[in-house]
């Protein structure tokens, strides 16, 4: 349950007890199991410190810079480092005020601190005429904005330095000196994130939209870091496409099984959102795997790949993480898991391995939509419109394929949508019982 619906409960609590739906003690136990934190900022917080201390950031710059050059370096030099010295006293100031401090006021005083810190570095590098690459601008920006975190816990300057080092890694992705000024490099921005140092464990939970930046920020850098292996494997920066996206199939699959507690089983974990990126990643490469002009030649990049320490290290996590799925009962992930293992079954056919793999991931993909089906009206947590969908698409590609006559594809399209409604009104229908039985 996110925030908002937290606070909506928790509104409702008093006229449910007025009205007799709920008995004291009830009503204390979900206060107590839905508290809300309203030290963390929500989103609406966060984009209203960020805009404010964007134009104020801007606005300052514009001003500076339309007589920027009637100034002397020691003027130059009082306008780079007077506005850091500013925001650091407010930072200083809202650090003092400590629990009275309001998120959205925390919140700007560590982007405006941010930005001032990138715009001293940017005029001292000028004044200075200093060399180096945006890329080495960015890095040391990230670094100084860092410790904003850990103080002031700051959501806007993390996403700022979540997408900052996912941009620094993509950049390096093709960087073969060494491991450290590769993408390899990015886990280890990442732990200095991690989350929100000093202090751990932390006794707070991340806001939803802390949580997809860093998700989509984790997905690029390790996909940035997984064709940095490969560079650096082979003493390149060229490296074939179709190699580098099997390591991320196989990073994808990883990642789709990562481990949780027990106790968290029974929620929905197509929600997470490293269930929804990888999940969404590993169907649509399987979709185009079922296709004989994708899969024709990718057989190779595959055993390109696999030469990799990246891909067993993948299919070494993918082993050991399945072992708590199947504890858990995951099967649903682990169907979808699973699908970056089909080409590597598909390799033991030799020769004919290429003709074969747009059939093998179109039953693999068939058979994990009943999966997906069958798990939902066991009882179990399914996903039985993704596996409608998933059934329907593939046969409307097969058939897109095929050479039957305009008229039996059409009659198909007409079965196959009517299908898919009848099995939505089911499905709603059954959702409807579960409620009813559920008051």
């Amino acid at each position: 349950m996110n925030t908002s619906h937290q606070r909506w409960l928790l509104e409702q609590l008093p006229q449910w007890e007025r009205e007799g739906l709920l008995t004291a003690d009830a009503a204390r136990t979900l206060r107590e199991r839905n508290a809300v934190d309203d030290s963390q900022p929500g989103l609406a917080q966060i984009v209203m410190g960020a805009l404010g201390a964007l134009l104020i950031g801007t606005g300052l710059i514009t001003v500076i810079g339309y007589n920027w050059d009637d100034f002397s370096r020691p003027v130059r030099l009082l306008f780079a480092f007077l506005p850091l010295l500013l925001t650091q006293f407010f930072s200083f100031r809202e650090l003092q005020r400590g629990a009275a401090s309001t998120a959205w006021v925390r919140e700007t005083a560590a982007l405006l601190q941010a930005l001032a810190t990138g715009a001293c570095i940017a005029i001292v590098s000028q004044i200075y005429n200093l060399g180096g690459d945006w890329p080495d601008f960015l890095f040391w920006w990230l670094m100084l904005s860092l410790p904003l975190v850990w103080v002031l816990r700051s959501h806007a300057v993390a996403i700022f330095y979540l997408i900052g080092i996912a941009v620094w890694s993509v950049n390096q992705a093709e960087n073969w000196d060494a491991w450290y000024h590769s993408a390899l490099f990015y886990p280890v921005l990442l732990l200095g994130l991690a989350p929100f140092w000093p202090g751990w464990p932390p006794r707070w939970q991340l806001g939803r939209s802390l949580q997809w930046v860093g998700t989509l920020s984790f997905c690029v850098g390790l996909a940035a870091a997984a064709g940095s292996s490969v560079s650096l494997r082979m003493h390149t920066s060229y490296v074939a496409f179709g190699s580098v996206l099997w390591l991320w199939t196989l990073t994808a699959s990883a990642l789709l099984l990562l481990p949780f507690r027990a106790a968290a089983c029974s929620d929905k974990r197509r929600q997470d959102p490293h269930v929804t990126v990888c999940g969404f990643f590993l169907l649509a490469v399987s979709f185009a795997a079922s296709f004989s002009d994708f899969s024709s030649g990718t057989l190779s990049k595959l055993e390109m790949a696999l030469t990799m320490p990246w891909a067993w290290g993948c299919l070494t996590l993918v082993g050991l993480f399945a072992l708590p799925a199947i504890r858990q009962q995951r099967w649903a992930l682990l169907g979808v898991s699973s699908l970056s293992l089909s080409p590597l079954l598909a390799l033991l056919a030799g020769s004919r391995a290429e003709p074969i793999l747009p059939w093998l991931m179109t039953l693999h993909l068939l058979g994990l939509g009943i999966l997906l089906i069958i798990l939902e009206l066991a009882g179990r947590r399914g996903a039985p419109r993704l596996g409608a969908t998933l059934i329907c698409v593939l046969i409307l590609a097969r058939m897109f394929e095929s050479e039957f006559s305009l008229l039996i594809k059409g009659l198909v399209f007409i079965a196959v949508g009517v299908a898919f409604l009848a099995f939505n009104i089911l499905m709603s229908r059954q959702l409807k019982k579960k409620q009813a039985a559920a008051v």
